[in-house]
């Protein structure tokens, strides 16, 4: 029986998932792959707190240095978020003869270029399942299951708390606000939802997916991203009676011309399609592949047991592989494109507030036919003694450029009030 020793930083909750799942599956996990998970140390800068479970064997410590300087500690799980101090972490654990396991989603996505570089060098294994999708087994499907396939497409679910919120408006009918605060009650949502609400989390995971998906670097800042803000419960009832949902996509896109698109916002999904069905905090993955078609990968997207199963599976795998010394998952053989977001074409749901007057329809008219942008559709639900009301409209496919253009043009008018709101709509046509 080989014995694979295991060092964890980073004692929260779903390092608490990882004890736990250590301890509890032991045996099982002996019993499948004849190889026993030692955990030698847990390390936080707070280990006095009560956590929902006990470090039985292991050594508690607030020196995360201690773990690194075991010559019995084989793999080192990184669980502290972050970008500065899990840097750190990262590189002296790959210099110190480590494997290395994380679900830093953020990291990887801004810094991961240099640590990528170390482990190869010190053909070492940085792997990181959990920093997509949480249990679901996306980044391991993509690069191993998939490697017969070329993925021209994802439309992806990867942040549980924005489809959370935005499940409970498309349901309950309730306000964005209302719906946020209920994802903070039931522990969905953190008490600074920020880096959810604005897209950023979805983006940095975007940024990983697109990296694996097509074998190329992507830098952070190729990645556009919007957030809900912005959006309604108006938008959502509109929607809904244009048959559709709006979710928040990640986008990943490879055109004719092999350039890539990377973008995450808000979108206008057909109530038919796989994506519209998934719900509350749930996360899925659409892969379009040139030759198996569509595939969807679904499941709990965060949480402390589901991201721990990942955590776990990553170090097994290595586990398996350290005879080899190396154990990758990133390969990027190619530098692709990524077009900017003005060169997108897409087709358009529009919501404007505007004085309650003759002309008004036909003076947005003409300024989007100055831009050839082409009308599909326009609603304006009846208002009584409302000076302003609201007009919707859909587009026929657009640049993004020219779309911004008239926007700013449009906005301008002194019968239009308050911000346009603009959101895309995702087409069959599209995938």
């Amino acid at each position: 029986m080989k014995t694979v020793g295991i060092a964890l930083v980073g004692f929260g909750t779903i390092g608490s998932g990882v004890v736990e799942i250590l301890q509890t599956l032991e045996k099982t996990i002996e019993k499948r792959t004849g190889i026993s998970p030692e955990l030698r140390w847990v390390v936080d800068k707070d280990i006095t707190t009560p956590r929902p479970v006990k470090v039985e064997k292991a050594k508690l410590t607030t020196d995360y240095r201690e773990a690194l300087s075991d010559p019995k500690v084989d793999i080192v799980i990184e669980l502290v978020g972050g970008k500065t101090f899990a840097y750190t972490l990262v590189e002296e654990a790959l210099k110190a003869g480590k494997h290395v396991v994380t679900a830093n989603k953020a990291l990887l996505a801004e810094r991961g270029k240099d640590l990528f570089s170390l482990a190869k060098q010190m053909k070492k294994s940085l792997a990181f399942e959990a920093s997509v999708g949480g249990g679901i087994p996306i980044l391991r499907t993509i690069t191993h299951s998939l490697v017969g396939d070329i993925i021209e497409g994802i439309y992806a679910i990867v942040n549980g708390t924005t489809n959370y919120i935005l499940t409970q408006m498309s349901l309950s009918h309730r306000s964005l606000d209302e719906a946020l605060r209920e994802a903070q009650k039931k522990g969905f949502a953190e008490a600074d939802p920020t880096l959810d609400l604005n897209g950023d989390d979805a983006a940095h995971k975007l940024a990983i997916l697109a990296s694996l998906a097509f074998h190329t670097e992507v830098e952070f800042s190729q990645v556009y991203y919007e957030g809900i803000e912005h959006i309604a419960l108006e938008d959502i009832l509109h929607a809904e009676k244009m048959g559709y949902v709006i979710k928040l996509l990640a986008i990943a896109k490879r055109d004719k011309d092999n350039r890539l698109e990377l973008r995450v916002h808000p979108t206008l999904v057909p109530q038919d399609n796989q994506l519209a069905f998934v719900h509350h905090e749930y996360n899925a993955i659409l892969v379009e592949g040139r030759y198996l078609g569509t595939s969807m990968y679904y499941g709990k997207g965060a949480g402390s047991h589901p991201t721990a199963t990942a955590v776990v599976a990553d170090v097994m795998a290595i586990a398996e592989h350290l005879e080899s010394k190396s154990f990758e998952l990133f390969r990027a053989y190619q530098k692709l494109e990524v077009k900017p977001i003005d060169e997108v074409f897409c087709r358009y749901y529009l919501r404007f507030h505007v004085l309650d007057q003759m002309g008004v329809l036909a003076k947005i008219a003409s300024i989007f036919g100055e831009y050839g942008i082409s009308i599909a559709s326009v609603l304006q639900p009846e208002q009584s003694e409302n000076e302003y009301v609201p007009l919707i409209m859909t587009t026929h496919e657009a640049s993004e450029k020219k779309m911004r253009l008239a926007l700013e043009e449009i906005s301008r008018l002194s019968f239009v009030r308050d911000r346009v709101v603009m959101i895309r709509i995702l087409d069959g046509r599209e995938k």
